[in-house]
């Protein structure tokens, strides 16, 4: 991705267009609104976006309804922006995909140290792109193709950047705020549930594995390889 990048708002909100162009500028990126799900289907068919900042409560349909569009082809990352903040919302959220999920009303200064982490994860070049665990698991991070248990799973972004973080530390428990930082770019506050959710979601891809993580109390979590 180039230095500039491009970022779609979706959101009829004008404050919000105003608050959100302000950021985007102010980091020296290019910066594009739509008002409605039906425009932002279309720009999204024409542009190359680096990230879309949603929001679900659109006037012609619920924002998430865009994540498969998102996922196709490039894997657009996107945000989730939304006053809907109740858990089962951001669970909803994280599981179709969103690289994130920011509930309104939030501190200019939050969702801007939000954005920069999204662009940053997608802009650091990794020399490693596969991972292998012996023969138990084998993960393409360009793709988020994992193949376990003789069968392949494909991860969502925050799934991937989890599971990256845990082999590379592997035998070595993790705590929230390691992983938070490694998978959303935030730092852990107490009550987000954010980890615990993404933890469970990767321990059911890797059922009947030989792969395990581990809750260890007071640490954290950790990977480990049955033997």
């Amino acid at each position: 991705m180039s230095a500039t990048a491009d970022i779609l708002l979706v959101d009829d909100d004008v404050l919000v267009q105003v608050m959100v162009e302000d950021i985007v500028t102010q980091l020296g990126h290019r910066f594009h609104n739509a008002g409605d799900g039906e425009t932002a289907r279309d720009a999204i068919a024409r542009n190359g976006f680096d990230l879309v900042i949603l929001d679900r409560r659109l006037p012609d349909t619920d924002g998430l309804l865009l994540a498969p569009l998102l996922q196709q082809d490039r894997k657009i990352p996107f945000i989730v922006f939304s006053s809907l903040d109740a858990p089962t919302d951001q669970v909803l959220g994280l599981g179709m995909g969103a690289s994130d999920y920011v509930c309104k009303p939030v501190e200019p200064a939050v969702l801007r140290a939000r954005i920069q982490a999204r662009l940053s994860a997608r802009r650091t070049p990794e020399d490693q792109t596969t991972f292998r665990l012996g023969d138990a698991l084998r993960l393409d991070a360009v793709s988020r193709r994992l193949w376990v248990a003789d069968r392949i799973e494909v991860l969502s972004p925050a799934e991937s950047r989890l599971l990256i973080c845990l082999i590379r530390n592997i035998g070595k428990p993790r705590d929230r705020m390691q992983i938070s930082m490694a998978t959303c770019g935030r730092e852990w506050v107490y009550g987000d549930r954010t980890i615990d959710v993404l933890i469970s979601r990767l321990r059911r891809r890797l059922k009947g594995s030989e792969v395990r993580i581990t809750t260890v109390h007071g640490l954290g979590y950790v990977l480990t390889l049955d033997s």
